[in-house]
């Protein structure tokens, strides 16, 4: 078994410590060699800098000799470390993340989910591993594949991983629902780093009930064991309401994950997108739960008392205008729907095009001009509303928003102020 091991205080510092030092021997080494110039080595230690003070609230995270120290970031020193830390060097460093839906395949009726609305068959296999070289091409280097659920198709999933390089680092979104060991080892052998496991109850008849399938806890809770036993790193999706927050369900499943020697906890407030398109978006106007959800990242990555428990990576904290903000759009995040549609993020529910239709690089250009720069606005809770009134205007049904309606409805979305760190970073002006 692969427990993780976390690092806080001075294992955390020396850690940190020895990570910058070993980039900069890396990279003065590229100098020395006429590879790199001054003014780009100078300008990836600056922006390395800010970027790791960004995160210092976080543990370290390690297994079997890598270390994450942010979900998104891909562990130290992988090839798709190396990979990331060379988008400090170019004023528009592209996109880290990708969540790609290869699948809606799914046996659950979760009463959240951003897809529920979406139509189209899959896309055929060799167009959905094209898509895939393509996005390596604009320098995605965090793959988060899901469905529905990709384990339903599981030669389609194998097939899929096969088709990345060796700089890449990827992550599957499944519920667990028909795992076995074999399948385990499979996908140890294609390339799998982690997975990501939804768990928003500790009570089964709960869990159960709201994912309408009999036995899913007990799926998740097993799905985890395999995972860990095979050295995957496990990181818990977790999307609890305003209540839950304050009952200290949030609590309880850190409690019950360090049991499952989990590595992550991924807190996602609730978003107005797919099933719940139209419903109010109760956390963005619940000051409380935001402050407590804060305070969550801080104690659980900081604190002794909680060194042993997963590391939280909690969004309401991360995309504040502290940190992040919104970095959808392929500024640093986008979603490529099962059918192809190419969207901001999940849970934006508009569509800049079809790689069924147009080229994926067409789309991808196209949608980074209206997204040139990080903003301070949380779109997902704040521009919801506008699509689902879009819908209705036009009597549609399906998710999302075709393009034709979508861009108008972008020429009025308000993307707030820019984020301060990339200012700061030198980066995204002017692009």
């Amino acid at each position: 078994m692969s427990r993780p091991r976390f690092l806080i205080g001075p294992a955390k510092l020396l850690f940190y410590t020895r990570m910058v030092i070993h980039v900069f021997l890396h990279y003065l080494l590229r100098l020395l060699k006429c590879e790199l110039g001054p003014t780009g080595f100078v300008l990836l230690l600056k922006r390395l800098i800010l970027f790791l003070n960004a995160v210092r609230h976080n543990k370290v995270v390690e297994v079997d000799g890598k270390y994450k120290f942010q979900l998104y970031m891909p562990a130290y020193p992988t090839p798709a470390f190396w990979e990331s830390i060379e988008k400090f060097i170019r004023p528009d460093p592209g996109p880290l993340t990708v969540v790609f839906s290869m699948t809606k395949a799914c046996g659950y009726k979760c009463p959240h989910c951003y897809q529920r609305n979406d139509t189209g068959a899959d896309l055929d296999i060799e167009l959905l591993k094209k898509t895939a070289r393509q996005m390596q091409e604009v320098g995605v280097t965090m793959f988060d594949i899901e469905g529905g659920e990709p384990l339903l198709m599981f030669d389609r999933l194998i097939e899929l991983l096969k088709a990345f390089d060796n700089k890449r680092e990827l992550w599957v979104n499944t519920t667990g629902h028909t795992l076995t060991p074999e399948k385990v080892q499979k996908l140890k052998e294609a390339g799998l780093f982690g997975v990501m496991i939804s768990l928003h109850s500790i009570d089964e008849k709960e869990y159960d009930k709201f994912t309408g399938f009999p036995g899913s806890f007990g799926i998740a809770r097993d799905a985890v064991r395999q995972f860990v036993d095979a050295g995957i790193v496990v990181a818990i999706n977790c999307c609890p309401s305003a209540e839950m927050v304050a009952d200290g369900t949030v609590e309880r499943v850190f409690e019950l994950t360090k049991q499952w020697n989990c590595s992550y906890i991924q807190v996602i407030h609730g978003k107005s997108a797919g099933a719940w398109l139209g419903k109010d978006d109760e956390m963005i106007k619940a000051d409380a739960s935001i402050r407590k959800l804060n305070q969550i990242h801080l104690d659980y990555n900081l604190l002794s008392r909680y060194r042993d428990h997963p590391a939280p990576a909690v969004q309401v904290f991360e995309e504040n205008e502290q940190h992040f903000g919104c970095t959808s759009g392929g500024i640093d995040r986008f979603y490529i729907g099962a059918n192809g549609d190419v969207q901001p993020c999940e849970f934006l529910n508009v569509s800049f095009g079809n790689v069924n239709e147009e080229d994926f690089l067409t789309i991808f250009r196209r949608m980074r001009e209206y997204f040139k720069e990080p903003g301070c606005r949380w779109l997902c809770s704040r521009e919801a509303h506008t699509i689902y009134e879009t819908m209705q205007e036009n009597k549609l049904t399906a998710t999302p928003l075709p393009w034709k309606y979508t861009k108008d409805l972008l020429k009025k979305w308000d993307y707030g102020r820019k984020t301060p760190l990339y200012r700061k970073m030198g980066i995204y002006k002017n692009q």
